[in-house]
């Protein structure tokens, strides 16, 4: 430190003051981000105090994965003053996530979701610790409880699905964008878990909350800035961005609120209807029990916003991929079809027990799923302890990004990997085969709550509509590019519309 001051009172004194002072916040910048002591992966050179936020640009996962040739399976970058490891194997993330779950399992503090109050409440952004692993496993008992990923909850989505079929069979063979009516078929299925009721497809309520989720899974560069950066907001346009994101956050919260409040008028303790009359009947046991830190009625509104929000974006995001790609590979959508008219007629539902009579179905589902993941950067962690792996010493609070992208565009597990092959995830016998590599829902103590309801509802959404229709793109339409938009959390398609044609 002697000799920067040295250097610095020489620049002083030969510049200008504002000059000089310029050079020294260089300098001491420069060293700070040079500074010894750390045993981080290896990684590229980024530039002074922004690190790698310009490398990255509008694709990220694919400038990471291209990292990986030269720097390896783990390797190190910055995004502005945080450092990040980036797990590029399956191997890596399975070593972090389920050996060293311990220490690999929290989140990051960010800015927005900071702001949000999402990293203290909720069950999605919360730290890994005592409050989240009991939030977590009463949520999972009591969404089992209603049903969720059980059998039991079939007739639910396959009367969602009729009422899919219904709406869609209104469009009369004119474009139209299926995503509303996707998100608000997946939306209603959890809601019924939730709240035990569903919304009409014209629900303007519905609607508005899902424009509002829409515009934060969007692209919102200049909000997304600050949680790396938390004093741009001050720049207008910035703190413009992030207001809009913070009210869209809200309102969706409120208005989840108003439901909950709404619900808790009508609670009888003998009838429990739902998750939330779970909550309120575990709300009430603390005036016999003693306090339990956590379970209020703010912690119930951001666990609600948190289902309602991943339940209805993750699963019909991953819908649109699927009917993207039926779209460009009629022959795909066609065999599918042919498989679904063996095993039941027309007028016959499929059951999830009959899923394993359709291989080829199974297996188109996950090649949609691996070629586009909707988590193409993976959910983001952070270490919640000094942690070692692979000989690195990773600091307590680094984030850690699992490359999903990169795992599913491995060669060496999935021979060329750019092309839409179903067929990679069928056996020799023609039954549905997968790696151990194939992991959309991340591994380890953060695996998805919903995994399971998520694969049931793929299956039957998807093999009800192609049972009932096949969908072609509009006639002299251009065919949409299969490059995604990376959003906030999630890697959508592009915009794109479609024809659906009754099948006789």
């Amino acid at each position: 430190m002697s000799m920067l001051h040295s250097l610095a009172a020489r620049l002083i004194a030969y510049c200008d003051v504002q000059i000089g002072l310029v050079l020294v916040c260089l300098l001491l910048l420069t060293f700070w981000y040079l500074r010894p002591g750390k045993n981080l992966p290896p990684g590229p050179w980024g530039w002074p105090v922004l690190g790698h936020i310009p490398t990255l640009g509008k694709h990220p996962h694919l400038v990471l994965t291209s990292m990986r040739k030269k720097y390896g399976d783990v390797f190190s970058i910055r995004l502005g003053p945080k450092d990040v490891v980036v797990l590029c194997s399956y191997d890596a993330i399975h070593e972090a996530f389920v050996k060293k779950g311990e220490d690999f399992s929290s989140r990051p503090s960010l800015y927005v979701f900071d702001e949000m109050g999402e990293t203290r409440n909720g069950l999605v952004f919360t730290p890994y610790g005592s409050f989240w692993k009991q939030q977590r496993k009463f949520a999972l008992k009591s969404l089992r409880d209603f049903g969720f990923g059980k059998r039991s909850l079939e007739g639910k989505i396959l009367e969602e699905a009729e009422r899919l079929k219904e709406e869609i069979l209104q469009t009369a063979n004119t474009p139209f964008n299926v995503r509303p009516l996707l998100q608000n078929a997946v939306g209603n299925v959890i809601c019924s878990i939730v709240f035990g009721a569903r919304f009409d497809y014209n629900d303007p309520k519905f609607n508005y909350l899902m424009e509002r989720i829409n515009q934060n899974f969007g692209e919102q560069d200049l909000a997304g800035v600050t949680n790396f950066f938390p004093w741009l907001r001050h720049i207008p346009a910035v703190r413009k961005a992030v207001d809009k994101v913070l009210k869209n956050a809200e309102e969706v919260k409120d208005t989840l609120h108003e439901l909950m409040i709404e619900h808790k008028n009508t609670f009888d303790p003998s009838n429990i209807r739902d998750f939330i009359d779970s909550y309120l009947l575990e709300m009430n046991r603390q005036d016999e029990e003693g306090p339990q830190e956590g379970f209020d009625e703010n912690q119930l509104s951001h666990a609600i916003s948190d289902l309602f929000v991943a339940g209805s974006e993750t699963t019909s995001t991953t819908l649109r991929w699927a009917l993207l790609y039926m779209v460009l590979y009629p022959e795909v959508q066609q065999k599918v079809q042919e498989e679904i008219d063996s095993v039941v007629g027309p007028d016959t539902a499929l059951s999830i027990t009959q899923r394993s009579q359709l291989p080829y179905t199974e297996a188109v589902i996950a090649e949609v799923m691996r070629i586009s993941p909707i988590a193409a950067m993976g959910a983001i962690h952070a270490t919640s302890n000094d942690a070692n792996l692979f000989g690195y010493e990773i600091p307590e609070g680094t984030m850690i990004f699992p490359l999903t992208w990169s795992v599913f565009y491995d060669p060496v597990h999935y021979p060329e990997p750019e092309i839409f092959k179903p067929q990679r995830f069928l056996g020799e016998h023609g039954q549905f085969v997968k790696d151990q590599t194939f992991i959309p829902f991340s591994i380890g103590r953060r695996i998805c709550l919903g995994e399971n309801l998520a694969k049931m509802e793929l299956f039957l959404f998807f093999t009800h509509l192609l049972q009932h229709f096949t969908f072609k793109l509009p006639d002299g339409a251009a065919k949409p590019s299969t490059v995604g938009i990376q959003g906030f959390a999630t890697y959508s398609p592009v915009y794109y519309e479609l024809c659906a044609i009754k099948r006789e």
